[in-house]
């Protein structure tokens, strides 16, 4: 028999079946990939929203959402490396059993001054740290507590009944975020007087005019921002989930500095030396120009791209600059008296300052407003306000692997995973991965050469 006419003729049929197996393998590979594209999106346990508050000389409270009811707890130490000390949610002690919840809040205790704690938080059956090292927080100096300052409110939803177990959290300005429960009458109580500054002394406040930023996360429950001040906080008028109010008929002309002392505000700057050309400043619109939005210093905006806008006479220049990061443009306001602008870059979660620029009289006049921009949620879009204090960090966490136990317990650090969100679209459909038609180009080229295999043999055999 003559192999070299046999494996002649035999090869392309070979080759058509390896090439229509790689197909299918292929093929199979390439829906997989896009089912775990799909998957990924969904519902998760893992912890988000995570924020470290009520840092004191002995204390700090962590917390997080998770998208589906589950336990949590949080387990922390001094060493990095062995972190082993179990805390609970706060509900569960009272309770006396672990208990599943979309909203998570433990508060850690009896720890030593000016020290620097790890911890890593528990989910469901995962741990998760901070990108792939423990998080970390310092506990404030030793001070002298200064006297309570109670402040207090109630929480309700859109029927007006009663929201238990809520996280509340408050920030007057210039201190770090504090925080507390709601109990099961929607009631909430906390010490604004244990406030700790940014540098972990003790906040000193304005009694009367401190603005207080205030926060409400109650997981599937939705959440809720309102702004007030420390002479409208006993009580708080009553919070509704699912709405961001305003308790400040008006701001007032003196400005409290962090350390406490009351000037006249930014208008006294204009009484000094000045070029012949004056800047007044002021926190209020005082001429032809007024800000609309944000209305009132501190107000939270549940988008990283406001749109910012006022009045002013028709015609007017008005220069308009927006910190952290600065965004400056120069506009005119419209022939029917307005003026809007948004910031061509995203902002960041945060707080931000609007400062507003305008010529009225020979007098270069300034206003200045503060906002905060709600944390909003990658996987597209702003849910019910996403947010945190601003001086709280927002950590993404990542979840570890579980370890055989040993003598000694090791938290690995792995490199982080990155969960890949699917784009939101206009419609229920998603667009096509394309694919398919590889697949397709594969199982088409393995049944062409099949074909061809089996007319080539019946034609060598014809010639026979």
């Amino acid at each position: 028999m003559n192999k070299s006419g046999l494996l002649g003729k035999r090869i392309p049929t070979i080759v058509g079946l390896f090439i229509l197996i790689g197909g299918l393998v292929a093929g199979v590979f390439l829906v997989s990939q896009r089912q775990g594209l799909g998957t990924s999106a969904g519902p998760t346990d893992s912890p988000k929203n995570v924020r470290i508050t009520n840092r004191g000389t002995n204390t700090f409270s962590v917390s997080w959402t998770t998208d589906t009811p589950t336990t949590g707890f949080v387990r922390y130490s001094e060493n990095p490396a062995r972190i082993t000390t179990p805390a609970g949610d706060v509900r569960d002690q009272i309770s006396g059993t672990a208990q599943s919840y979309t909203n998570h809040y433990v508060n850690i205790t009896g720890l030593a001054a000016d020290t620097t704690y790890y911890f890593v938080i528990g989910s469901g059956p995962q741990t998760y740290n901070d990108e792939g090292k423990p998080f970390q927080i310092r506990t404030g100096p030793q001070v002298i507590p200064p006297p309570e300052d109670v402040i207090n409110g109630k929480i309700l939803n859109e029927s007006a009944a009663a929201v238990n177990g809520a996280v509340i959290f408050v920030e007057a300005e210039g201190g770090e975020a504090i925080s507390t429960v709601t109990r099961v009458d929607g009631t909430w109580r906390l010490n604004l007087a244990s406030s700790r500054d940014k540098a972990g002394q003790v906040l000193t406040y304005d009694k009367d005019k401190t603005i207080l930023s205030i926060f409400v996360q109650a997981g599937t429950g939705g959440t809720a921002t309102a702004v007030t001040n420390t002479s409208n906080d006993s009580p708080v008028p009553d919070i509704v989930m699912g709405k961001n109010q305003s308790f400040v008929d008006s701001l007032p002309p003196a400005i409290t500095d962090a350390s406490g002392v009351t000037s006249g505000g930014f208008g006294s700057l204009a009484s000094a030396p000045t070029p012949a050309i004056a800047i007044q400043l002021s926190e209020e619109a005082t001429g032809s120009v007024t800000v609309q939005n944000p209305a009132i210093n501190g107000e939270m905006i549940a988008t990283s791209s406001p749109e910012l806008r006022g009045t002013a006479t028709p015609g007017t220049d008005i220069r308009i600059t927006v910190q952290s990061d600065p965004q400056t443009a120069l506009i005119k306001a419209a022939a029917d008296g307005t003026w809007s602008w948004t910031p061509p870059i995203a902002l960041d979660p945060g707080i931000h300052t609007l400062s507003i620029e305008y010529n009225e009289g020979g007098s270069l006049i300034a206003i200045n407003r503060t906002f905060t921009v709600l944390a909003y949620d990658a996987s597209g879009g702003l849910p019910a306000f996403t947010a945190t204090p601003s001086a709280t960090p927002i950590v993404t966490p990542t979840v570890i692997p579980t370890v055989t136990p040993g003598p000694t317990e090791v938290i690995p650090t792995p490199t982080p995973t990155v969960e890949i969100v699917m784009p939101a679209t206009d419609s229920a459909e998603l667009t096509e991965s394309g694919m398919e038609w590889i697949t397709l180009l594969l199982v088409g080229g393995g049944v062409a050469l099949l074909i061809t295999g089996r007319l080539t043999k019946k034609w060598v055999e014809g010639d026979r």
